[in-house]
């Protein structure tokens, strides 16, 4: 009796254990099995990538500022080569200005900083040599005018046939050597460093052996190493006057991307102080020479500066822009203003279906870019829209 007891017992708990192990089959599986049986998330997705649903912008905040849309399409991009380069002098708007004869340093009338004129006096000498070349104009003047009026009286006396024809064409010779002695004596004093008005005044008041240094173009002292009372001889470089209105801008280049550099091509330039604004130049000229320690080459690029920003010394960053018709192969390509960086990642925001709302988020891989266009590797297909102006608002929706 005893023994029937326990035997149905066990029966009872055999079934127990068989019911509930039935029940967990049917309920799936739970816990570290679960777990074990979900999709794995793309390897290198950010955490804020997975599982996001439709962006939009609020009522409001769209109507003020709409979200533009673009088609992804084909294009050819040939690479945009960016470097940092130094700004320098336009060696075609600089000058040194220096006396081109010997003498000492009795004016000074400009100094570093200041804004010169062409034509403009920066100082003034007093010279030996100066004062004997204006003596010597003043002579041929005089001279000349005595040869010509010697030329009258014998050309009116051989008329009336009181002189001989002889006498007439030695006057004549006379008058043409003191005329010759007085383009000289002229021509010395302008190369002497007279203006066109320095040479006038000399010849109607004395002004001695006084010679003005002249700036020979517009633009700003930027050095003056001259003191006043100071000798200075022919070789002296007083000043030096630079046409801040245009610049180069100097770039070493490596050999490898040397293929893609052309006189003329389009260059853009942006200085760290002044990160909002773009300023735009041409390659002037490259080196054919490539520097061995360097295994670089010198590109040289030429821009206005107008606005006197860019100053030399400057380090700016320079991106040199590719030319599209050297590339065979199209790629898909979407407007710069179109990639945004979330957690580190590129991202462009795509349209939804037609009958849909809202923006897709999308990791994209990026390839070359060529001005405001840049390559899409991967993430977006072809015929895509995708936000341009005002994806940055949807980035900052997607992350409040």
């Amino acid at each position: 009796m005893h023994r029937a007891s326990n035997s149905h017992g066990a029966k009872a708990a055999l079934a127990a254990l068989m019911a509930f192990a039935l029940g967990a089959c049917h309920r799936g599986p739970s816990g570290a099995a679960a777990a074990a049986e979900a999709p794995p998330a793309q390897e290198g997705e950010p955490a804020a990538a997975r599982g996001a649903g439709a962006l939009s912008l609020p009522a409001q905040a769209g109507a003020e500022n709409p979200v533009t849309t673009v088609t992804a399409a084909l294009v050819r991009l040939a690479g945009d080569i960016q470097v940092v380069g130094t700004v320098s002098y336009d060696q075609d708007h600089l000058a040194l200005v220096g006396p081109l004869v010997a003498g000492r340093l009795t004016r000074l009338l400009a100094g570093v900083g200041d804004h010169v004129r062409r034509g403009q006096a920066l100082a003034e000498i007093e010279s030996a040599d100066v004062g004997q070349a204006r003596a010597d104009l003043i002579s041929a003047h005089a001279r000349a005018a005595a040869a010509q009026m010697n030329l009258r009286r014998e050309t009116d006396l051989a008329e009336r046939r009181i002189s001989s024809a002889r006498e007439k064409e030695v006057a004549e010779a006379q008058w043409i050597t003191e005329s010759a002695a007085t383009r000289a004596a002229t021509e010395r004093l302008r190369a002497l460093g007279l203006s066109a008005q320095d040479i006038a005044m000399a010849e109607k008041s004395d002004q001695g052996g006084r010679l003005a240094m002249r700036a020979p173009i517009d633009g700003v002292v930027l050095e003056r190493s001259v003191t006043l009372g100071q000798a200075v001889e022919r070789a002296t470089d007083a000043f030096k006057i630079a046409d801040t209105g245009h610049v180069w801008v100097d770039l070493d280049l490596y050999e490898k991307d040397l293929p893609r550099v052309h006189v003329g091509g389009q260059v853009e330039i942006r200085a760290e102080a002044y990160p909002s604004e773009l300023f735009k130049g041409r390659v002037a000229y490259v080196v054919p020479v490539i520097e061995q320690a360097t295994h670089t080459a010198k590109v040289r690029v030429e821009l206005p500066n107008q606005a006197g920003k860019l100053s030399f010394g400057q380090l700016v960053t320079a991106r040199l822009v590719g030319d599209p018709t050297t590339v065979a192969t199209a790629v898909l390509a979407v407007p710069r203003a179109a990639i945004q960086r979330v957690d580190g990642r590129s991202v462009v925001f795509v349209k939804g279906p037609a009958d849909g709302a809202g923006f897709e988020r999308r990791l994209v891989e990026l390839g070359v870019s060529t001005g405001d266009q840049v390559e899409i590797r991967r993430g977006v297909t072809v015929g895509e829209l995708v936000a341009s102006d005002g994806a940055f608002l949807l980035k900052s929706e997607l992350l409040r």
